[in-house]
């Protein structure tokens, strides 16, 4: 947890707007707020040694998760494969998401 610790201060201490009442204290309230900290911070350059620890604790989460590799994937045509889960835990090249804001797929109207 001291990784995740690191992470959350240093996004705090670069944004002091942000404002937290009382520091989380169980691990996945923690890694919520990182989370929420990331992706409200706008993309400028970032220490070498965030990213270092930013790696460590990636790296020591996958290590908890089951990853599925798109060999284990059937596809449904040619190579075009459809999966549900967790895509952080796919070992793969690519992933496209065709759906836009609603969730829904792609609507056009031809002349």
């Amino acid at each position: 947890m001291e990784k995740l610790d690191f992470l959350i201060d240093y996004l705090l201490q670069e944004n002091k707007k942000i404002k937290i009442e009382k520091m989380p204290s169980n691990l996945e309230e923690k890694k919520n707020l990182w989370r929420s900290l990331c992706n409200i911070r706008n993309a400028k350059p970032i220490s070498n040694e965030y990213l270092k620890v930013e790696k460590e604790y990636l790296q020591e989460e996958l290590k908890n998760k089951i990853v599925t590799n798109v060999e284990d994937i059937k596809p449904i045509f040619d190579k075009i494969c459809l999966w549900k889960g967790d895509i952080t835990t796919l070992s793969i090249e690519c992933i496209v998401n065709a759906a836009n804001s609603s969730g829904l797929r792609m609507f056009y109207s031809l002349p």
